[in-house]
């Protein structure tokens, strides 16, 4: 085969250096070596799709702490990645302000409260901060209460768009995996089916054995992801270890049977 021009099309994550720096020595700290970085959507994504669904189409959303990530995987490649930067403790500040409390018993409230979604059952009721303040009243009507967690349906909203405007909502065969400390929220699979109008299930880690059940939670997907990752790398590294020594081997018996 003969050519002139060779052309590739690659999907490129890229980061703030600065910010990837911190982590890095938070980890040599510890006496370890970073051996690789991997973006939190793509580890997501390899702990919780299979092979069929990389291949039909999928997005995975990672509703984390201080980011939401998301990675589409299409026709078994990756296709779309992207980050914002809102999560779930974006939530737990503005309940902190808003009701001058501390900050742990504003996420020990988000947790207790907390929705993705507001049924209008809700509307009126009061919630008790503690013994030692007074019972606070619901809004008036037409206004969300404090436990209406409106930081997902505003990350979901820019994921779609996002995913939209790539030209990849179409190719989603598979539906929407949602994983994350986030997709604990109560209604968070509603609310997002409500927005993609696509099924959406809770990811599911399919990549571990053993006992499942201890790790089959949505906010160790990340986690998961990095140790798949790892082990594709180490034995990736393998077999082009492998491959070179083949490759030795071979020509030094070609050398020696052309001596002879």
């Amino acid at each position: 085969m003969l050519g002139r021009r060779f052309e590739v099309d690659v999907h490129v994550i890229h980061g703030n250096f600065n910010r990837l720096q911190n982590p890095i020595r938070a980890v040599k700290s510890l006496q370890l070596e970073v051996d690789n970085i991997v973006f939190n959507g793509l580890a997501s994504a390899l702990a919780l799709l299979t092979s069929e669904q990389k291949e039909t189409g999928a997005l995975v959303i990672d509703l984390g702490g201080g980011t939401t990530e998301f990675a589409v995987c299409a026709q078994g490649i990756v296709r779309h990645t992207g980050v914002l930067a809102i999560g779930g403790d974006h939530v737990s500040n503005d309940l902190a302000y808003g009701l001058k409390v501390p900050l742990s018993r504003a996420e020990r409230l988000k947790i207790d409260h907390g929705a993705a979604m507001m049924d209008d059952a809700v509307r009126g009721q009061t919630v008790t901060l503690g013994s030692d303040m007074a019972l606070w009243a619901a809004p008036s009507p037409g206004a969300p209460p404090p436990y209406h967690v409106g930081a997902a349906r505003g990350s979901l909203r820019v994921d779609r768009a996002r995913v939209h405007q790539a030209g990849l909502l179409n190719y989603l065969g598979a539906g929407v995996f949602l994983c994350g400390g986030g997709a604990r929220i109560p209604q968070v699979r509603e609310l997002a089916e409500s927005v993609f109008g696509l099924p959406v299930s809770l990811g599911r880690a399919n990549s571990v054995s053993g006992l499942k059940s201890a790790l089959d939670q949505p906010e160790f997907a990340a986690a998961i992801g990095l140790v798949r990752f790892g082990s594709l790398q180490t034995r990736n590294r393998g077999d082009r270890g492998s491959l070179r020594e083949s490759l030795r081997d071979r020509v030094s018996q070609i050398l020696r049977v052309a001596r002879k």
